[in-house]
């Protein structure tokens, strides 16, 4: 699941694939698209940031152990982004 928790195993639902974000889930959205999974990433990263712009209260880091949970797991630390106007 490191797509989106950064222990850097990106094969790895970690027991939970219907809420973890694993490569194969990029892929067979990459294909089904009929994109690439660097270009389907791209596309994330750039809806994100637009949609950023329009709800940034979605995207605040919670005051919780979220961030700091990554430090403790090995995958790498995470500073929150303030969102953009």
């Amino acid at each position: 699941m490191c797509l989106n928790c950064g222990c850097m195993r990106a094969h790895d639902t970690m027991g939970k694939p219907e809420v973890n974000i694993t490569y194969e889930v990029v892929k067979r959205a990459a294909d089904a698209n009929g994109m690439t999974v660097p270009a389907t990433l791209a596309v994330i990263a750039t809806t994100a940031t637009k949609d950023r712009r329009y709800h940034p209260a979605e995207y605040l880091a919670k005051p919780t152990a979220e961030a700091t949970r990554l430090d403790d797991d090995g995958g790498p630390t995470v500073t929150p982004v303030a969102a953009s106007a």
